[in-house]
């Protein structure tokens, strides 16, 4: 592979300053001197920290969302439409104005920050305490999960060992400083080591370090759960299996009760959203990002919404609580009630979420893809028992490999709407998903815009400050979209 090279965007001040703990070196730079100041700091810089509407893209690009054209106030989604079709270059809109994809920086700027408290805070003795091996687990946690977005957004999809050795993958950052540098994009395959190297040191870590009970740090259970992501996307199914099971058996966490889904059902409220601190799965949260069109368009007007086809799948089983007003969605699809955006807060956490529902799913595909398609079942009916109101048909069976496939796609399909997986999942698995667009001035007449299999496009382009600043760097071959 011919190894391009990029400077990467120039990134916001490394340190901030909580209260006034912190030992004031200049008027530019604070430095926290103590593991608790340190502390503050990842949760400040590296957890709470948001980048605005970051990863919306990857969202508007699955098949979860479709698009609808109601009513006269105009048509919301125009600035969007390059990346609801998959354009060569979605960072224009149709009107030539450019909407940059803020993620590349967004995530760079957590990798430096893991890079420059990892630096500092090893130097540390060890505490009786412990706070020194939870922080380094913590920030080799956050770079691990920095790295799988970036991979996960801009490199190829893995396909095989030989395909990854050579396959484009993202940059590696190991500064602990700003630098003026040219950083060259690594192969798939150094990338998917370093995070399975950063992984494993932080369950080290966090074996020898303070314990902290709470979704909003880093812990041992988001660390399997990424472990088993990236096991998967290699093919290690053994690996997957026993990762998963470690994390489930050391969990406290629990799949959402179906006593919780209920309690939102048929009421306008959205008390209860599925994905929120209270709802017992959550294995971590951060970062909130901006509200996505769907959320903020008004009604009356062309907005995107609910896809068709995944209010359709959830509906197929009228015991599904997943398909029931106010649970997931409202009753047209033009509000997700599924996590919360709005001042109620009824989340009551960030807008980043893992739950341990993920870790059943990925056992069970790893199951699939070793012949036991059994024990796939009995993974996916462990989540599937809590989403049904009638216990008689609670349980799910396949007759055949094919089957258990089917089920097994949807189930995770309707389970993880609106999470992200969805598009991570269309690039791993290579699939072809249609957009359909209703024009605005005549709504009989749409546009079927198709994403096909293993398509180039699976990968994004690189931000257009990153080209301005190196224009030979190696970009990834995309194509014009497909209209059928």
């Amino acid at each position: 592979m011919k190894i391009g090279k990029c400077i990467l965007p120039l990134l916001t001040t490394l340190l901030f300053a909580c209260n006034d703990f912190l030992d004031y070196k200049d008027k530019d730079k604070v430095i926290p001197s103590k593991l608790e100041e340190y502390s503050e700091l990842v949760y400040g810089e590296l957890i709470h920290a948001s980048a605005g509407s970051s990863c919306y893209n990857i969202l508007l690009m699955s098949d979860d969302f479709g698009s609808m054209v109601e009513g006269d106030k105009g048509d919301k989604r125009r600035e969007y439409l390059n990346w609801f079709n998959w354009a060569k270059e979605p960072q224009y809109t149709p009107d030539g104005a450019e909407k940059e994809d803020p993620a590349w920086e967004f995530l760079y700027h957590k990798i430096l920050m893991c890079n420059v408290i990892e630096n500092d805070v090893v130097k540390f003795e060890d505490d009786l305490e412990g706070v020194k091996y939870r922080l380094l687990g913590e920030v080799q946690a956050i770079r691990a999960m920095s790295y799988w977005y970036l991979v996960n957004m801009y490199g190829e999809p893995w396909r095989s060992e030989e395909q990854a050795a050579m396959a484009m993958g993202v940059p590696v950052n190991e500064e602990t400083s700003i630098k003026d540098k040219i950083y060259a994009r690594e192969t798939l395959a150094k990338n998917y080591e370093l995070m399975e190297t950063d992984l494993k040191n932080s369950l080290i870590n966090f074996e020898k370090g303070e314990k902290k009970n709470t979704a909003f740090r880093p812990n041992p259970d988001v660390v399997r759960l990424f472990l088993s992501r990236i096991y998967l996307e290699q093919k290690r199914y053994g690996d997957v299996i026993t990762v998963c099971n470690e994390l489930l058996r050391e969990t406290q966490r629990i799949v959402i009760p179906l006593a919780w889904m209920l309690m939102n059902q048929d009421s306008w409220t959205g008390e209860h959203p599925m994905v929120a601190r209270d709802a017992g799965s959550l294995l971590f949260t951060w970062w909130t990002r901006d509200a996505l069109p769907t959320y903020s368009a008004e009604y009356g007007c062309g907005r995107f919404s609910v896809s068709q086809e995944l209010m359709a799948l959830a509906k197929e089983n009228t015991n599904d609580v997943r398909g029931k007003s106010y649970t997931c969605w409202d009753y047209s699809g033009k509000k997700i009630y599924k996590y919360d955006y709005d001042a109620r807060g009824y989340s009551k956490c960030y807008g980043m979420n893992y739950r341990l529902e993920e870790a059943y799913f990925n056992r069970a595909e790893a199951y699939l893809c070793t012949g036991e398609r059994d024990l796939a079942m009995a993974d996916l009916t462990e989540v599937y028992q809590e989403r049904i109101m009638n216990e008689s048909d609670s349980k799910l069976s396949a007759a055949s490999d094919d089957e258990a496939w089917k089920i097994f796609r949807k189930e995770k399909r309707v389970e993880f709407c609106f999470e992200d997986i969805r598009w991570f999942d269309i690039r791993r698995w290579g699939l072809s998903i249609e957009h359909v667009y209703h024009d605005y001035n005549a709504k009989e007449n749409f546009v079927t815009y198709v994403l096909e299999a293993e398509s180039p496009n699976y990968v994004l382009p690189l931000p257009l400050d990153v080209v301005r600043q190196n224009a030979t760097i190696e970009r990834n071959k995309r194509v014009e979209p497909i209209v059928k």
